[in-house]
C-alpha cells in the first residue's frame, strides 16, 4: 500500500479581504467546490496553513453568512458597552 495523502485540487477563484489581524479567504476551487480561511494577515497561501477553515457548499454558505452577521452585531454591542471606540 502506498502511502499517497491528499492531493490539492487547484483554486479556480480566490477572494481575500483583511479581518483585523488576520486574513479572510473565500475560494472556489477546480472541481466546484467553495470555502473559507482564516490566516494569520499578510500571507502567502503555500507559506501559511489557515487558523481555521471550513466549507461554503450548500447552505453552510448561508450559515456562514448568519454566523459573520451574529459577530458584527455582537462587536457593536461590546464596543457600546465598554465605552464606544475611543
Amino acid at each position: 500500500m502506498s502511502g499517497q495523502g491528499a492531493q490539492r485540487v487547484p483554486i479556480v477563484h480566490s477572494v481575500t479581504t483583511p479581518l483585523g489581524h488576520l486574513d479572510l479567504r473565500l475560494h472556489q476551487l477546480e472541481c466546484g467546490t467553495r470555502g473559507w480561511s482564516l490566516r494569520p494577515g499578510g500571507f502567502q497561501p503555500e507559506e501559511t496553513r489557515p487558523v481555521v477553515n471550513g466549507t461554503l457548499d450548500g447552505r453552510a454558505a448561508v450559515a456562514f453568512l448568519a454566523d459573520l452577521e451574529v459577530a458584527a452585531a455582537l462587536l457593536r454591542g461590546f464596543i457600546e458597552d465598554v465605552g464606544g471606540a475611543e
